[in-house]
């Protein structure tokens, strides 16, 4: 009998100990260790930092947030500085609907950038985030030390939509 209840009691401590020993799950665009506020043009912009070495500046889609880059931060963040930013009305970040534009958002990221004394970046986005991308690097080309974007249009209105295609 004391054998059975050493050993349920061994498990017991084994899946006790065991939950406690696997690494905490990462709550991206919501962790209060890593995020932070920038006041620029006239909005608080929200961005989260991880790991070290050179900048790396992760911009999401459109209607995204910092969260989709839940897969890609552990990887980065072991060999970059990695400065993920919730645009403009997006994730935790403020503004004003009447306020937004590409322009804009490059702006922000740009005064950003100013104030946490980054003087260049890698920079990775997709979609909307691949557009500010690219404006970032036509615009501020010292900003941009290598860009690696993924569905974005080269001209961000409606003309790249077939037409046809677009409700009236």
């Amino acid at each position: 009998m004391m054998n059975k209840a050493t050993s349920l009691i061994l498990v017991f401590l084994f899946f006790i100990t065991g939950a406690k020993a696997q690494p905490e799950k990462m709550d991206y665009g919501n962790n209060p260790k890593a995020g932070h506020y920038a006041n620029v043009n006239g909005i608080r912009l929200y961005y989260e930092t991880y790991g070290s070495g050179e900048p790396l500046v992760m911009l999401h889609g459109n209607g995204g947030s910092i969260n989709a880059f839940r897969n890609q931060i552990p990887f980065f963040e072991k060999h970059y500085q990695v400065i993920a930013i919730d645009s403009r009305l997006q994730g935790k970040s403020g503004g004003s609907p009447d306020t937004i534009s590409y322009r804009l958002m490059v702006s922000d990221f740009n005064a950003l950038l100013n104030q946490l004394h980054v003087d260049s970046a890698y920079v990775l986005g997709w979609s909307d985030g691949g557009i500010d991308g690219l404006l970032l690097a036509i615009e501020h080309p010292d900003k941009v030390k290598k860009l690696a974007i993924s569905g974005a249009n080269t001209v961000p209105d409606s003309t790249a939509v077939p037409t046809g295609i677009l409700l009236p």
